[in-house]
């Protein structure tokens, strides 16, 4: 998978329920516009080349406005890589513009902590890596069966 989920662990964000039925709308809105985010970021998530081997979870913390502009990033809690760290950063600025929060939501700008995960540290074989043993011993299988099928093609 990509790094595992993402979690938001802290949305800075206040309500105002005019009408009790409004409350799971806009719960609903809320997580819809949190997953938008998620969504984002995994999408600009990389694994830096030159940390081949490597792997650690970076706590990133970065501030949002209303129209979706970064205010702010900051590492909180390091992975004990250079390289991973700022890789973490650096997803953050790519995920700009962020999708603008629900109306429901009056608040000016938006806090979000949110661990970001390298586990592994494997480059992809494309990326002048290794495939996985399993994929080339299936590759082997797939291969030995098409001999069988085909005898001389």
């Amino acid at each position: 998978m990509l790094a595992g989920l993402f979690v938001l662990l802290l949305a800075s964000a206040s309500f105002s329920y005019a009408q009790p039925e409004s409350v799971g709308a806009q719960a609903s809105a809320l997580e819809a516009w949190k997953k938008k985010i998620v969504i984002l970021l995994v999408s600009k998530r990389t694994f830096p080349p030159g940390a081949a081997g490597q792997s650690g979870t970076a706590k990133v913390k970065f501030v949002i406005d209303r129209q979706g502009k970064l205010i702010s990033r900051e590492l909180v809690e390091s992975t004990g890589s250079a390289l991973l760290d700022t890789a973490a950063l650096s997803m953050i600025e790519r995920a700009e513009p962020f999708p603008e929060p629900p109306a429901e939501l009056s608040d000016d700008s938006f806090a979000f902590t949110l661990p970001i995960n390298f586990a592994g540290g494997k480059q992809l074989p494309w990326a002048g890596g290794h495939w996985p043993a399993e994929w080339v011993d299936e590759q082997k299988k797939i291969d030995a069966k098409i001999r069988g099928i085909c005898r001389g093609c």
